[in-house]
């Protein structure tokens, strides 16, 4: 009687422990994300090709507090100011965690965040570029 009544017991406390409470229940977060899994901030350069002048060539710095620094300079013979800077700040996509989207300073530049590097995407849709030429930056 002792051990059957030991063994009630213990399968009740087995059964309650194993039931699920809803109120406790909790969605752990994605941690493939690239903002999650990916060492993102950090300086990234290259060149971008360019419709009216030989290039651009590019820097972006990504801040851990989801702020950037962006330097373009033109590559031309013309006259003018060829150096463009601005800063501003940024966010994850939510809809695509992959995608950074930089604010209106920067035209709401769209970037992919891959491991040691961003690459320049459609702004529209977050698509690779309809070209086979360079828009990727590399990290520093």
């Amino acid at each position: 009687m002792r051990k059957t009544g030991l063994a009630i017991l213990l399968a009740s406390f087995f059964a309650v422990g194993c039931a699920s409470n809803p109120d406790r229940e909790t969605q752990a977060p994605d941690m493939h994300t690239a903002e999650i899994a990916l060492d993102w901030s950090g300086t990234y350069g290259g060149v971008f090709p360019c419709a009216d002048c030989e290039a651009i060539q590019v820097q972006l710095e990504l801040l851990p507090n989801k702020t950037y620094k962006l330097r373009q300079e033109y590559v031309t013979n013309r006259p003018g100011n060829r150096i463009f800077e601005t800063g501003g700040k940024f966010e994850f996509d939510k809809n695509n965690p992959s995608l950074i989207r930089l604010d209106d300073k920067a035209d709401n530049s769209v970037y992919f965040v891959g491991e040691g590097h961003v690459e320049a995407r459609d702004r529209q849709t977050g698509q690779p570029m309809s070209t086979r030429l360079n828009y990727k930056l590399i990290k520093k």
